[in-house]
Order: structure tokens, then sequence, then C-alpha cells
């Protein structure tokens, strides 16, 4: 009988084998899951600065206009906490900058988005 002996007693070995692919398996794919929610949130997060930069940087726009318009699609986009919205708009440029808190799914792994737009302000020009 040409076969391997067993020296010791292997029972259970596949169990804790198993046990530690699954488990580096799960961490891998919490950590794709968390990309994947940031990479979310960071979108969410540039579409809430654009409306807020087109809302400042329009003729009759202002800094509370730009502000308001921030907020309020954060609050129809949702997936973002701890939100911050600062525009500053001076003669020739207005920017904007959010930044928030994205849901943590792996534990003691914060994390956060900050997104910064910046563009000139609309001017009326008379016609020559």
């Amino acid at each position: 009988m040409c076969g391997a002996r067993r020296t010791r007693n292997e029972r259970g070995a596949l169990s804790i084998e198993f046990l530690l692919v699954i488990s580096a398996l799960m961490l891998v794919f919490m950590l794709m899951l968390q990309y994947a929610v940031k990479a979310h949130a960071h979108r969410v997060a540039e579409a809430a600065a654009e409306e807020a930069l087109a809302a400042a940087s329009a003729y009759d726009g202002t800094v509370a206009s730009g502000e308001h318009a921030g907020n309020d699609a954060l609050t129809d986009l949702g997936s973002l906490s701890n939100t911050t919205v600062a525009v500053t708009r001076n003669g020739a440029t207005a920017s904007v900058t959010i930044t928030g808190d994205v849901e943590q799914l792996i534990p003691f792994v914060p994390v956060h988005v900050t997104v910064h737009l910046k563009g000139p302000i609309e001017q009326f020009v008379p016609a020559p």
C-alpha cells in the first residue's frame, strides 16, 4: 500500500484552514465595499458642490444662495453625514468646499470626503 502515513491526528485541520481563508476573503470584500461606498459618497459631494457653485457663481448669486443650494442637494442625495458647505465669492471667482463623513463599514476606519470646486462668476457684458 503506497499511501501517506499519518503520524498525528489532523482531525479538524480543514475547518481551521477554511475559517482562515473565509476571514481573509471577508476582509477583502469589506474593503472593496468600503471603497465603493466612499466613491459613491465622493460623487454625491461633487454633485452637491456643482449645484452650489452654479448658484454662487450666477450673475445675481450670493454666498447664501450657494450654501442653500449645496445643502439642498446634499439633503436630496443623502449618503453623507456631518456635512459642511463652505462657499466663498470674490470679484472674479466663486469656490465651494464640501466635507462630510461616509458610512463606516469597517470598524475603527473613519472615512471622510472633501470636494473643492472653483469657477468664474458670471458677468454682464453690455452689447457694443
